[in-house]
């Protein structure tokens, strides 16, 4: 009698255990329809990405599609977001994107039928959009919402569109590394080293301070020394900040680390950049550089 008390209640649990990832399974369901035509996503995805008004904040980016996303390889990107909208799943065909901000209010960025619908359940240019958004769960790990209009909208063009979504979501995003020191320990050394070299006229200066693949670009056969210089100036003057502090970032691995640098592009303009620098031989040296948002 014992031994079935026992065989029974581990069939409880272990269909406890089979019950709780169906239960938590991503899911999405409602259409968006154009003049009469849905488009109905079967596929969804969240990330983590940076809220580009206030850069050092994140907020959750949902994306449903037709088809599914490759969800490691955009949340091991640098921009999640930038890698999310360029995926062969969304890049040529119509999705829907939604910017999902801690307070549960939500930003629809959806295109379809090559134009882009931008609503929003806050307020959007001193407005409130059309957008109503319920969001039963809202955390790092996981995000719950639907969204609707209260009644169809139109375009400046005359086209009426609706949108009635509900999704259910992991949130994907990459282990935070091992944080570097304020002023970029020596990856930051090496972008500081970089930023006074590029202003000079030395190209080999430039190109020892350059990641492999990034000092290819400056040392073409079919182009002149004087050349190469010039296209690497003009280069670092565009992707480089301009008056940068280095603020912190993180090591992504041993080889690798990803700094935040504040910076002036325009007068008047003060960005984030997220900058990465890879270690080769023991010699730390640039490789890209992106915004990551604009600061106050």
């Amino acid at each position: 009698m014992k031994a079935c008390t026992n065989n029974s209640a581990l069939l409880v649990v272990l269909a406890g255990l089979l019950f709780v990832p169906a239960a938590w399974a991503d899911s999405v369901s409602g259409t968006f329809e154009l003049d009469g035509k849905a488009l109905a996503p079967s596929s969804v995805a969240g990330f983590r990405i940076r809220d580009q008004a206030d850069p050092r904040q994140f907020s959750t980016y949902v994306m449903l599609s037709t088809s599914p996303m490759n969800v490691d390889a955009i949340a091991r990107g640098v921009d999640p977001y930038t890698t999310a909208i360029n995926d062969p799943a969304v890049l040529s065909t119509d999705h829907i994107g939604f910017r999902v901000n801690p307070d549960g209010t939500v930003v629809m960025n959806a295109h379809v039928a090559g134009t882009q619908y931008i609503d929003g359940s806050g307020i959007m240019m001193g407005a409130r959009g059309s957008l109503a958004s319920e969001c039963s769960t809202n955390t790092l790990e996981r995000v719950t919402c639907s969204v609707k209009n209260a009644k169809p909208a139109k375009t400046m063009g005359g086209k009426t569109w609706a949108i009635d979504v509900r999704f259910d979501t992991a949130v994907a995003a990459r282990v935070t590394g091992k944080p570097l020191p304020a002023d970029g320990g020596e990856p930051g050394k090496a972008l500081d080293a970089l930023i006074e070299a590029a202003k000079g006229d030395d190209l080999a200066s430039i190109i020892a301070l350059l990641a492999p693949s990034e000092a290819e670009d400056y040392q073409q056969e079919y182009s002149t020394p004087e050349q190469n210089l010039a296209s690497a100036k003009q280069m670092f003057d565009f992707s480089l900040p301009r008056q940068h502090r280095i603020t912190g970032g993180e090591y992504r691995d041993e080889d690798t680390a990803l700094l935040e640098v504040e910076g002036v592009p325009n007068p008047g303009m003060r960005v984030l950049y997220i900058v990465t620098m890879e270690r080769t031989d023991g010699r730390w040296g640039f490789k890209t550089s992106q915004w990551a948002g604009m600061l106050d």
